[in-house]
């Protein structure tokens, strides 16, 4: 499809045919197409500042650093933006092998994380092998996936069996070796699911006792998709690291983020980073995520998200009764 033009949810190609976007783009569109508030905050930083180097400050970055620092849970106050979600995945990874001198990450089969070659090392579908080998010191262990349980158990009898076996395979590869536990919050472009409750708190658990950081990908879910600015709110759970993208900037201009700890930059901010890249926290970009935190925040679209997916979920329920498979 040629496409000419957008506006709101709407779409149209060169021969002047509407399309209704019902994936939001690539579930990134958070705001819908043309937001006028974007676009003006895209030609009034492009007036003032295109571009800076990445180790020069500059208004736009602070603001987006105290904008997501409102917003982030718990002490996630520090930010590295990268351009999009594939390089934040892997800058997290830099950033968890630098703080706990340990290399090897843990990541879920049914995962998706990039492709880019450490984010699609740390993939775990299909699209992985084809461009294997990758980058070293990738594991991978079963996920928890309650529909078909690869433990053949039941939640929540099953006592979350596959959390604990996220810390057998820490323990068969051996603790000293592991920095970090990485995967989506929720499952996205590898299947589409929830973990049951009580899954992320057992892994907090796991990863403190360890000293492993959690890592969780919120590319696609973050900024309203589950209807918290979140989904990992909805475990009442506060991760080292999160990887955001997608809805940071709904793709108006690339831009990816790493949201980090204090308590990690804290040790760090005292050693050299291995992490600069030419149009990290790029001033357009960063403008531009402000800005789209602030239509979210002045049009209560995480609150709409939340009202309009109990309509959602009842709407399809009431599909499922009528469709046996």
């Amino acid at each position: 499809v040629h496409v000419v033009r957008g506006e709101d949810v709407w779409l149209w190609d060169a021969d002047g045919n509407k399309y209704l976007d019902f994936s939001s783009a690539l579930v990134n569109l958070n705001v819908g197409h043309q937001h006028p508030k974007v676009v003006q905050a895209i030609k009034d930083q492009a007036e003032q500042l295109c571009y800076a180097r990445p180790d020069s400050a500059c208004l736009s970055r602070s603001k987006l650093g105290r904008d997501l620092a409102a917003v982030t849970p718990g002490d996630l106050n520090r930010f590295f933006f990268t351009l999009a979600g594939a390089d934040a995945n892997e800058n997290a990874v830099k950033i968890a092998r630098a703080y706990t001198g340990k290399f090897k990450i843990l990541a879920k089969y049914r995962s998706y994380h990039g492709a880019t070659y450490g984010a699609i090392t740390l993939t775990g579908d299909p699209r992985r092998p084809p461009v294997e080998p990758g980058i070293p010191g990738v594991v991978h262990f079963l996920d928890p996936y309650c529909y078909r349980c690869s433990f053949g158990l039941t939640h929540p009898e099953c006592n979350l069996r596959c959390a604990e076996h996220v810390e057998e395979i820490i323990q068969y590869e051996a603790p000293s070796t592991v920095a970090a536990v990485l995967l989506e919050t929720l499952t996205g472009a590898a299947g589409f699911f929830a973990p049951p409750d009580g899954y992320f708190q057992r892994l907090r658990e796991i990863c403190d006792q360890y000293n492993i950081l959690l890592v969780v990908d919120e590319v696609m879910v973050a900024f309203g998709r589950t209807g918290k600015w979140f989904a990992i709110e909805h475990y009442d759970d506060v991760p080292d690291i999160i990887t955001l993208a997608k809805g940071l900037t709904c793709g108006y201009v690339p831009l990816g983020c790493v949201a980090v700890t204090d308590r990690i930059m804290d040790k760090l901010d005292q050693e050299m980073l291995y992490a600069g890249l030419t149009y990290n926290s790029h001033p357009l970009a960063c403008a531009t995520g402000s800005a789209v935190l602030q239509v979210y925040r002045e049009e209560n679209l995480i609150e709409n998200s939340q009202r309009l997916g109990i309509l959602l979920e009842a709407r399809l329920r009431e599909m499922k009764d009528l469709h046996p498979c």
